[in-house]
């Protein structure tokens, strides 16, 4: 036992600082609680006599247990509660003489990656500081980290920017795989959201996956973020995938025998649409050969499909998901992005008939369909019985299903939602606002979007609460949705008539929202890595621009109207931004329904000397998959959109600057991986 202890002691300085990921941990604890900790069946832990702190620490947080389990099923030691412990006397202790103590933990789940808590800390007649983190089954994580702050004094314990981390073990004691690949995530930037400013680093997460792999036993399902995480450190080159196609190749044919990660190969090749056919190919019948009941070759066809950009080529490969796969998984995934796709009602009457025969009980697409008769004014009370039909399903599946078949509740008040806001918009339109607004009265605090917003507004001004439609109005005004110009047009009728104020006392109010409504989406920089839509564009000025002709360059593509009060808010800040950066190029398109009087007057009144501003081609903003205004992408230099910000209104700025600043961490632009279910 003295051994044990002495090996506690002298760890080195970087042992020290990484002893939250070592099983040592759990036998330093054994030691300096002895017989203090007693764990119960279910994996809790009570106390049994008072804890003897140990003299000397050359850490500053523990956890208990060291490596908690989460995934196993009684009588395995399932852990409910871990335990993390803070000692401000320890030498590595950042913060020595706390009032209070907070905890800032991430969890990283298996389904759902991370959830960020903040807990309080309590301290012990030790001196040493705990906070208890209790999680459900259903919620169980697979990874935490953390960082410890005194909110009095603000002093904050990073563990010298590492942050302290907890894995997760199997019921043998063997790290989770889940629980390595979650490590590995969190340094590829995708913890910055919560609060972890742990540097993007693909070499460590490469090291980390590679530490783990060892075939045929660990790893498997880890193989595609390896070669994600490779072509992002090394940088998505056609050199670099020439690397990567390679190391496919030999992988397949090393592991041919034990087939150890042929799946996660099989990922990978399905969200890369530049893996050569006979790669792809090699994979599948390699799948086959070993199981003739595979689906590999549907998954990859239906992962191609996925993945390509190009609305009219995606189309003509889900349909050949359909035809090859009539009544795979593949194929009604199929069917649904076809049905969602289709702009000719014809063509979404076909998709739900097909949809609706392989799977009767469909709830969704039965919404989806009255939402299409709706927005095609045909077939209102027929779309009514659909919603009564979802409405119907939905309470069948809550009181006959098994609990764990049964849709979350989340879900189904989601759904509800929706019904709610199409039934009363097509009330509204049979001349019914008073039934229309008895719907919407229970949802009114759940409203988030534009659409619910305008609908509640229609409600309230067809039953004569004119004001009450303004504030509606003002609040679907700067959300983004189709109904964004008629709520427009409404509110500043409904404005000037009940005589609120001017119409530049509108435009104030609408900027104040905007600014409002903006901040309160707590914006975190989403970096994507899709191809975006050719274009050509000619500005006010006679200026050509093309997506060809900039290429090399970072383009920052706006697009606005000049009825939008969150767009006009943005248009000046953009000059700005534009005169601030001259080595991007900002680019603005306009609606080309606006009038021209209407838009050179919008000029003059904001002073837009230098902005780039363009006509609208037809289709253009639809190709890159918005609708509403305003919305705002930013292309790389390789074509590829990086970032999407819907929505706007003032300090634009900030988030294109966030924007840019995460485009930079996240490296080099690539297709995104789709994951295998």
């Amino acid at each position: 036992m003295f051994s044990i202890r002495a090996s506690c002691s002298r760890l080195s300085h970087r042992q020290a600082k990484l002893i939250n990921v070592r099983i040592l941990t759990i036998f330093c604890l054994a030691i300096f609680w002895s017989s203090a900790v007693e764990r119960t069946a279910s994996g809790q832990t009570v106390q049994t006599e008072k804890p003897r702190a140990p003299s000397v620490f050359n850490f500053a947080s523990l956890t208990d247990p060291a490596c908690p389990v989460t995934n196993g099923f009684p009588p395995a030691p399932i852990t409910n509660e871990i335990h993390i412990l803070y000692y401000p006397m320890g030498q590595l202790a950042a913060i020595k003489d706390p009032k209070s103590l907070v905890l800032h933990l991430v969890l990283g789940h298996q389904i759902s990656p991370f959830e960020q808590q903040t807990i309080s800390f309590t301290r012990r007649e030790d001196g040493v500081w705990q906070a208890n983190v209790t999680y459900k089954d259903f919620r169980a994580p697979r990874y935490a980290i953390y960082w410890v702050e005194d909110p009095q004094s603000k002093q904050q314990d990073t563990n010298s920017g590492e942050y302290f981390e907890v894995p997760f073990c199997d019921v043998h004691g063997g790290l989770l795989e889940e629980s390595v690949s979650l490590q590995a995530q969190s340094y590829t930037g995708i913890l910055e959201a919560e609060g972890i400013e742990r540097p993007v680093n693909y070499a460590k997460a490469v090291e980390i996956l590679e530490d783990y792999m060892r075939a045929p036993s660990r790893g498997r399902n880890l193989v595609a973020d390896l070669w994600d995480y490779k072509l992002r450190l090394r940088g998505d080159t056609p050199e670099n995938r020439a690397i990567v196609v390679a190391e496919i190749n030999k992988f397949v044919s090393d592991h041919v025998a034990d087939r150890f990660g042929l799946l996660s190969a099989l990922n990978f090749v399905g969200g890369h649409s530049w893996v050569p056919v006979d790669t792809a190919e090699n994979l599948v019948q390699e799948l086959e050969r070993q199981n003739p009941q595979s689906d590999a070759r549907e998954f990859l066809l239906e992962s191609r499909a996925s993945d390509e950009p190009d609305r009219d080529k995606r189309a003509v490969l889900l349909r050949e998901v359909i035809k090859e796969f009539p009544n795979g998984h593949a194929a009604m995934e199929a069917r649904m992005w076809l049905f969602a796709e289709a702009t000719d009602l014809g063509e979404r009457e076909k998709r739900y008939s097909e949809i609706r025969a392989t799977d009767p009980n469909d709830i969704s697409t039965r919404i989806a369909m009255a939402g299409a008769y709706l927005e095609a004014n045909q077939k209102l009370p027929q779309a009514l019985a659909m919603l009564d039909e979802a409405n119907g399903l939905m309470d069948l599946n809550s009181k006959t299903a098994q609990p764990s078949l049964r849709y979350p509740e989340q879900q189904l008040k989601s759904w509800k939602g929706r019904i709610a806001i199409t039934r009363a918009d097509i009330l509204i339109r049979q001349d019914k606002p008073a039934e229309a607004l008895a719907i919407l009265q229970p949802w009114k605090n759940e409203f988030k979007l534009g659409r619910s917003f305008y609908v509640y507004g229609r409600a309230l001004e067809e039953t004569g609460d004119k004001r009450g439609a303004v504030d509606a109005y003002l609040q679907s005004v700067v959300r983004i949705s189709q109904y964004q110009e008629d709520a427009n047009t409404r509110l500043e009728k409904l404005w000037l008539k009940q005589k609120l104020g001017t119409k530049n006392g509108l435009r104030q109010r609408v900027d104040a929202l905007s600014t409002q409504s903006f901040v309160d989406q707590n914006y975190r920089p989403q970096v994507l890595s899709h191809a975006a839509p050719e274009f050509d564009l000619t500005t006010l000025n006679g200026e050509k621009l093309s997506s060809s002709r900039l290429r090399g360059k970072k383009v920052i593509l706006n697009f606005w109207a000049v009825w939008c009060g969150p767009c006009r808010a943005e248009l000046k800040e953009l000059e700005q931004f534009q005169q601030d950066h001259p080595n991007l190029v900002v680019l603005t398109a306009v609606d080309t329904t606006a009038d021209s009087k209407d838009l050179r007057d919008l000029i003059r009144e904001e002073k837009l000397k230098n902005l780039r501003i363009a006509p609208t081609p037809p289709g253009l903003m639809e190709k890159f998959g918005a609708f509403g205004f305003p919305n705002t992408f930013v292309i790389d230099e390789n074509g590829f959109v990086r970032i999407e910000q819907l929505g706007g209104g003032p300090g634009i700025s900030r988030y294109l600057t966030a924007g840019l600043d995460a485009i930079r961490d996240a490296g080099a632009a690539g297709p995104v991986q789709t994951q295998r279910p």
